[in-house]
């Protein structure tokens, strides 16, 4: 018999899901930055750290 799950607790399989849809908002949001800068090289650090830091607000 398996592990029960509360509402609150995610399944393995559930919180996996959930990682890669943020990295994938993430991705996107970045590159839509790196787009408005004008393709700036050098900037995909920041890019990706701004954008990470506007989806936890």
């Amino acid at each position: 018999m398996g592990k029960k799950y509360t509402e609150e607790e995610d399944k393995p399989e559930q919180a996996e899901l959930r990682a890669k849809m943020r990295e994938e908002q993430v991705k996107l949001s970045a590159y839509y930055r790196w787009m408005e800068k004008g393709k700036k090289e050098g900037s995909d650090s920041d890019d990706w750290f701004e954008a990470e830091d506007s989806l936890t607000d």
